[in-house]
């Protein structure tokens, strides 16, 4: 038995957790804008990081990446990173993975048997990670909650050209009927899953992601100035996977769209490598549209660097098909830079034109322009701490607290049945 604090509201779990976090496809130390890794990345270990500081151990169980690297990661005093060691999946992509989530799970019961550990709550992250944990959740009797961080179903409805393997789907639906309770990241995801939530009568709670405005913030007014006075032409960001859901081709399409007296620059983050059919596909869509002077591939970069990356930008376009939240976003209004995006995820929610960007339709890339134009405006006169200040509720230590509240919930419940 927990034990319990009769607090407002009521009853609500007073002593350290620990916790299992799940997330077999994709490491949160891998390299972000590459393959698999991206923005659940940063929210994992930003979440678990807030968690330790409150008392919680968390154990992170991921694949191995590149054979040979260390079984066990101590991250800090209470976090430990266990990369899970199954022969032949270093390099697959996540939608070859299935096949081997049971050799995963062994691997996990084998890690908790060597190390006699034990934990209060499961936390699994996209539909594999879920498989895993609810077969974990029968092996150790305590609640599973799930952040999809993705479905299936929403993504084919945001492009057409889209398809998922239906046993995603089928998983999904099997998955969410059978879980303690759900995550959702905006509140458009928690309203396009009420309704499978409610036939299953599963708990969904919004928790949103946050951003560390230690690191993510504008420059003080006096550089900030100087700074932009030196900067031209003025410079586009675009961070993330050369993913087809991400749109960075409608962004390409965009910027030979804008005034050519004005002639910004498009500064990309993100992707496997240069030889990569994705990166290959955009590099001939460059040289098609005569930008080659005017897109620079960047590559992928370090998170750490990322605060350096947003402030030398004037404004960051965020052109997705689908989101479901838009770190992107969160960092780039932090920063104080204006931002063009279609309407996804958290943009939705934060996004207030004239203050800290515009909106444009989702893969029309004129439409994109216009915002970007109007973003570029923007930028040269709105206050950058205005536009900081319109995304300050989204603290990670406000995030950490949400999902304790999430997990204290599902253990109680637990035991009242």
């Amino acid at each position: 038995m927990r034990q319990l604090n009769p607090g407002v509201g009521g009853e609500t779990v007073t002593e350290p957790l620990n916790i299992a976090v799940l997330s077999i496809h994709s490491s949160p130390i891998g390299t972000l804008g590459t393959g698999d890794t991206g923005g659940m990345s940063i929210y994992l270990l930003e979440l678990v990081r807030a968690l330790a500081e409150r008392g919680h151990k968390i154990d992170i169980f991921t694949r191995v990446l590149v054979r040979g690297d260390a079984p066990l990661i101590e991250y800090g005093s209470r976090i430990r990173i266990i990369q899970l060691q199954v022969p032949g999946t270093e390099n697959l992509v996540k939608n070859k993975l299935f096949g081997y989530l049971p050799d995963y799970q062994r691997e996990i019961d084998k890690f908790c048997q060597q190390q006699h550990a034990s934990y209060h709550i499961v936390h699994s992250n996209y539909w594999l990670s879920a498989v895993v944990g609810d077969s974990l959740q029968s092996t150790w009797g305590c609640p599973h909650l799930i952040t999809f961080h993705t479905l299936a179903r929403f993504k084919m409805a945001a492009r057409q050209d889209h398809v998922e393997n239906p046993l995603r789907v089928e998983e999904e639906s099997r998955l969410l009927a059978r879980c303690d309770g759900v995550m959702v990241a905006t509140a458009t995801e928690r309203d396009q899953l009420a309704t499978l939530a409610e036939s299953a009568k599963t708990p969904v709670h919004l928790v949103p992601l946050g951003v560390d405005f230690d690191r993510f913030k504008p420059l003080p007014d006096a550089v900030e100035k100087v700074t932009r006075s030196r900067r031209r032409p003025p410079v586009i960001l675009f961070v993330g996977r050369f993913d087809p859901m991400k749109g960075v081709d409608t962004a390409v399409k965009a910027l030979a769209l804008l005034d050519e007296e004005i002639e910004p620059e498009l500064h990309l983050v993100g992707g496997d490598s240069p030889e990569s059919e994705a990166e290959a596909r955009l590099v001939s869509l460059v040289g098609d549209l005569g930008l080659q002077g005017r897109v620079r591939f960047n590559g992928s970069v370090d998170h750490q660097r990322m605060p350096e990356m947003y402030r030398q930008a004037d404004i960051v376009v965020v052109p997705s098909y689908y989101e479901s939240f838009g770190l992107v976003v969160l960092e780039a209004l932090a920063s104080g830079i204006p931002a063009a995006v279609t309407p996804t995820g958290i943009a939705v929610e934060t996004i207030i034109p004239d203050l800290n960007g515009y909106f444009a339709a989702i893969g029309d890339s004129r439409s994109l322009a216009r915002a970007m134009t109007d973003a570029l405006a923007l930028a040269r006169h709105q206050d950058p701490f205005l536009i900081r200040r319109s995304v300050q509720c989204y603290d990670w230590c406000r995030v950490a607290d949400l999902v304790f509240s999430v997990y204290s919930g599902a253990l109680l419940r637990s035991e009242t049945c």
